[in-house]
C-alpha cells in the first residue's frame, strides 16, 4: 500500500474515537441532570459494550455518562444520526451543568454549531464527564463520535461534496425526466420525477439536511419531513411500477397489492399528524411489505410479457437491500454501522440510474406501440376504403343489371310491338327505341361491364376499347396477357384502364391510344399511351375525381400508378402491382 494512504488511515484513525459511554433508562422521563449525576446513581448505569447504541422506538428518556479524556486541542462530540427529537448534553463547569441542545425539534439556527447532524464543543484540556439526554417518538439511535475539531471539519468537507454529488445527481434526473414528460405526457415519467423528489426529500432530512439548509426555523416540519418523503417515495414508487410495468393487465394481484402500498402512503400523512408513533409503524411496516410486493410484482409482469421490466428488476435488486437495512436498522433490529447507514442511499443510486434506462427502453416501446397502431389504423382505412369500393362495385352491378334485365327488355318489348303499327310512322320511332336501347346497354356497361365475369378481363379490356373508340374513328391498339387475377383485383385493373382511356377519348382528343397489360415474375404492369394534349395541370390533376379514383384503385391493389408525359406528346400511365391470389 502507498506510504500517503497508509498515513492518511492512520491520521483519520487518531482523529476520532468511541468515548467509554454507559446508559440509564428514564421510563417516565422524569429526571433532570442534578439527579443522574448523584454519586449515588454511577452504579445505575448499564455500560455500553456495542457501539453504535441503537435503543429502538422508546418512549423513555434516555441517559448517557460519557467519559472524556483530556486533550489539548478542543474536541468535537458527533452524534452522526439527525432523526432524534431531543439531544441535551450537560457539562461540568464549577458547581453547574452547561447545557447545549439539539435534536429535529430544536431549530437548527438555535443551535451552538451549524451542521446536517447534532456537534457539541468540548473545550481544550476537559477531561471527565459529560450526560447526555436523549429523548425521541421514533428510533433512538445514539452513535457517538469523539473528533479532534480540525480533524472534524476536514473530513466532513469530503463527506459534505459526496452528498452534494448525491442530491445534484437526483435532482438532475428529475429535472430531466421532467422535460421529457412535459414532451411525452406519459405518466411514468411524472411518477418518477414525483419519486425522485419525495427521495430527495427524504435523504435530506433523514441526513439532517434538510433541515440545515432548508428550513432551519421550522422544527416540526423537521420531524414530519423524514417521514413524508419515505410514504411520497413508496406512494409514487407503487405508482410508477404499476404504471411502468402495466400491472393491471399483466398481473392484477399484484396490480391491486400494489394499490394497497399507495393507500397505505396516503393513510400515513393525517396519521403522522394526528398519532405520530401509529403513522410510522404503519409507513414503517408498508416499506417492509413493500420488500416483497415490488419484486413480486415486476417479476411476474416481466414472465408475464412485459419487457420494460427487466431495468426495474435489476434496480430493484440494488435498491431493496438498503430499504431492508434501513427500517432493520430504524427499528433497532440490527446494529448501526458505516453499511447500515449508507446502503440505501448506494442502493438509491443504482436503483435511478436503472430506472432512468427503463424510461429511456420506454421510449423505444412507446414508438414500436405507436407504429404498431399506425399501421393497424392505415390497415383499418385500407379495409374500409376497400368496402366502400366493394360495396359501390356492388350496386353498379345492381344498377346495370336493372338497366340491362329492366329498362333495356322493356324498350325491346316496344321495339317488338312496333310491328302491329302503320309503316309510314315505324322508321323513325324504331330508329330511336334502337338508339335508346344501345344507349341504355353502353350505360350499363360503363356502370359495370358484365363482360369481365362472363369472359375475363382480356375479353373486357378489348370489348371496352372497341366500344369507346371505333365509333370515334380512334385508332387503338392492344396487347393483353392472360393474368390470373380475383375478381376484386382484375376489377380494379379494368377500372383504372377504364378512366384512362375515357381521359384520352374525352379529353385528351388523342387519336392513338394503345394499352398493354403484361405479366411479370412477381406481378403485372398496365402500360397506357396516346398522343393527346397531354396531362393537365397539377392543380385540375388533384381537383379531378378519376385521377383521384384511379389512384384509391391502385391502392387497393396495393400498386404504383404513375402519371408522366410521354415523348413526342401525350400522356403515358403505368400501373404496377403485385400478384395476389385467391
Amino acid at each position: 500500500m502507498d506510504a500517503s494512504l497508509i498515513g492518511l488511515a492512520l491520521t483519520m484513525a487518531a482523529a476520532w474515537m468511541q468515548p467509554d459511554v454507559a446508559v440509564l433508562e428514564d421510563p417516565d422521563a422524569s429526571r433532570d441532570i442534578a439527579t443522574v449525576s448523584q454519586p449515588g446513581l454511577i452504579d445505575a448505569f448499564e455500560p455500553v459494550t456495542a457501539q453504535p447504541l441503537n435503543l429502538g422506538l422508546s418512549a423513555s428518556a434516555w441517559w448517557l455518562r460519557i467519559k472524556i479524556p483530556a486533550a489539548a486541542s478542543s474536541r468535537l462530540l458527533s452524534v452522526p444520526y439527525s432523526q432524534n427529537d431531543e439531544l441535551s448534553l450537560y457539562r461540568p463547569e464549577g458547581e453547574a451543568w452547561i447545557e447545549s441542545s439539539a435534536g429535529d425539534q430544536q431549530p437548527y439556527a438555535h443551535r451552538h454549531l451549524l451542521h446536517a447532524t447534532p456537534l457539541f464543543e468540548i473545550p481544550a484540556g476537559f477531561s471527565g464527564v459529560l450526560y447526555l439526554r436523549a429523548v425521541s417518538s421514533g428510533s433512538v439511535l445514539l452513535p457517538l463520535e469523539l473528533w479532534d475539531e480540525r480533524a472534524f471539519w476536514q473530513q466532513d468537507r469530503r463527506a459534505q461534496l459526496a452528498y452534494g454529488f448525491y442530491y445534484a445527481f437526483l435532482l438532475a434526473l428529475a429535472l430531466y425526466n421532467l422535460f421529457l414528460w412535459s414532451v411525452v405526457r406519459d405518466r411514468a415519467y411524472l411518477y418518477y420525477v414525483l419519486y425522485l423528489f419525495a427521495l430527495v426529500c427524504f435523504q435530506g432530512s433523514y441526513t439532517g439536511h434538510g433541515g440545515w439548509l432548508l428550513w432551519p426555523q421550522s422544527p416540526a416540519w423537521a420531524n414530519l419531513a423524514t417521514l413524508v418523503g419515505l410514504a411520497g417515495t413508496l406512494g409514487f414508487g407503487a405508482a410508477f411500477v404499476a404504471n411502468m410495468v402495466r400491472t393491471a393487465g399483466y398481473c392484477p394481484r399484484w396490480h391491486r397489492a400494489l394499490q394497497g402500498l399507495m393507500l397505505a402512503a396516503v393513510l400515513t400523512l393525517p396519521l403522522l399528524v394526528l398519532q405520530y408513533r401509529a403513522g410510522m409503524a404503519l409507513l414503517l411496516l408498508a416499506v417492509l411489505i413493500s420488500i416483497l410486493v415490488f419484486p413480486g410484482a415486476i417479476i411476474s409482469a416481466y414472465v408475464a410479457g412485459a419487457r420494460q421490466a427487466r431495468f426495474l428488476v435489476i434496480g430493484l435488486a440494488a435498491f431493496l437491500p438498503g430499504a431492508a437495512l434501513l427500517v432493520l436498522r430504524t427499528l433497532g433490529l440490527i446494529p448501526s454501522n458505516w453499511w447500515t447507514e449508507h446502503a440505501y442511499q448506494l442502493g438509491t443510486l443504482a436503483e435511478v440510474m436503472f430506472l432512468s434506462f427503463a424510461l429511456a427502453d420506454r421510449i423505444n416501446l412507446l414508438n414500436a406501440e405507436r407504429d404498431r397502431a399506425t399501421t393497424a389504423l392505415a390497415e383499418q382505412r385500407e379495409r374500409s376504403a376497400q368496402a366502400l369500393l366493394d360495396t359501390q362495385d356492388a350496386e353498379r352491378r345492381r344498377i346495370a343489371q336493372d338497366l340491362h334485365d329492366g329498362l333495356g327488355q322493356q324498350l325491346l318489348a316496344v321495339l317488338g310491338g312496333l310491328r302491329g303499327l302503320p309503316a309510314e310512322h315505324t322508321p323513325p320511332l324504331e330508329s330511336g327505341l334502337r338508339e335508346a336501347i344501345q344507349e341504355t346497354r353502353r350505360v350499363a356497361a360503363n356502370l359495370y361491364p358484365s363482360q369481365l365475369d362472363r369472359l375475363g378481363l382480356r375479353e373486357a379490356l378489348e370489348a371496352m376499347m372497341a366500344t369507346l373508340f371505333e365509333p370515334a374513328g380512334v385508332d387503338y391498339t392492344h396487347e393483353i396477357d392472360e393474368i390470373a387475377l380475383d375478381q376484386r383485383d382484375a376489377l380494379q385493373v379494368f377500372r383504372v384502364a377504364q378512366e384512362a382511356l375515357s381521359n384520352a377519348l374525352r379529353h385528351a382528343a388523342a387519336r392513338h391510344v394503345s394499352l398493354r397489360l403484361q405479366q411479370r415474375d412477381d406481378g403485372y404492369v398496365l402500360h397506357i399511351e396516346d398522343d393527346g394534349r397531354g396531362l393537365p395541370p397539377p392543380a385540375q390533376r388533384r381537383a379531378g375525381r378519376g385521377l383521384t379514383g384511379m389512384q384509391d384503385r391502385a391502392l387497393r391493389l396495393n400498386a404504383t400508378l404513375r402519371m408522366e408525359p410521354r415523348a413526342g406528346g401525350g400522356t403515358r400511365i403505368e400501373l404496377q402491382a403485385p400478384l395476389r391470389h385467391g
